[in-house]
């Protein structure tokens, strides 16, 4: 996985068009602005303001890498199949219980969480996304 995946401008727009609706996922596009479009950076960033610990306590991955790996290993489950089909919005929820449960993370921070991985995974595709988790 590439901790470096970041988004242009025009991106983060189509994006804030994709995501009307949840307000979560807008905030979150506003801090992935803040960090010039780095969705590692965003997400670490919104931990870190919000009193996640392991932010930075791990020196061989990001944060952010592992937090993307623990949502692989439940979104690529054959049971996700049909959700996994019509991505971008509807992958917010079970993300966001992932997140908030393998974190300790508060709903509220678990959803713009959420909506960063979510955004991942669009920029990834979903198919690359879960080869990734047979690979490992």
């Amino acid at each position: 996985m590439s901790d470096t995946t970041q988004l242009t401008s025009e991106q983060i727009a189509q994006y804030r068009i994709e995501f009307a609706d949840n307000e979560n996922a807008l905030i979150a596009l506003d801090v992935i602005e803040e960090w010039e479009g780095d969705l590692a950076d965003a997400a670490e960033s919104i931990a870190t303001r919000n009193g996640i610990e392991g932010v930075e306590d791990n020196a061989d991955f990001r944060w952010f890498v592992i937090v993307v790996n623990k949502c692989r290993d439940t979104i690529c489950q054959p049971k996700y199949e049909t959700l996994r089909e019509k991505y971008l919005p509807v992958l917010i929820p079970p993300l966001t219980d992932v997140i908030a449960g393998c974190f300790m993370c508060p709903p509220g921070v678990a959803g713009l969480l959420s909506a960063i991985v979510t955004v991942y995974i669009q920029e990834e595709g979903m198919d690359k996304f879960c080869q990734n988790s047979t690979d490992s």
